[in-house]
């Protein structure tokens, strides 16, 4: 697993539901070019408009493709509940398994800290590629 990947050309690219690059991605594109770069193949999901179907579709692709873990690790797949009860948007932990990177709606790619003070109550899992 590389311990550096080159993620800061994507800083500022513009957030648009089910873009997947290279100039705009939503918040699962830029998982999987984040992860693309770091030499994973994580499976490409639809990104759909209604929350309560986005919350669907993220735990369809969880339980088939990835194992739930208990901490944060490098290019694991963090999910939240933004409006909750739905899990509704996720990011990608980078290797110092303290940051994430995402972007989500009216916000441009941008790199959090997994312990920020809004977003880390709405950390619903860290979920690592089988």
């Amino acid at each position: 697993m590389p311990n550096h990947v080159a993620y800061r050309d994507l800083l500022g690219k513009p957030f648009l539901l089910g873009a997947r690059g290279p100039d705009k991605f939503d918040c699962y594109g830029i998982c999987l070019e984040v992860g693309r770069r770091a030499g994973f193949n994580y499976p490409l999901l639809f990104t759909p408009t209604e929350t309560s179907m986005q919350d669907k579709c993220i735990k369809q692709g969880i339980d088939e493709c990835f194992d739930k873990i208990e901490i944060a690790e490098s290019f694991c797949i963090v999910t939240f509940k933004i409006t909750p009860p739905f899990v509704d948007h996720c990011g990608i932990v980078l290797p110092d398994s303290k940051h994430f990177i995402h972007t989500m709606k009216g916000h441009a790619v941008a790199v959090q800290r997994l312990d920020h003070k809004i977003l880390a109550r709405r950390i619903d899992g860290f979920y690592r590629l089988r």
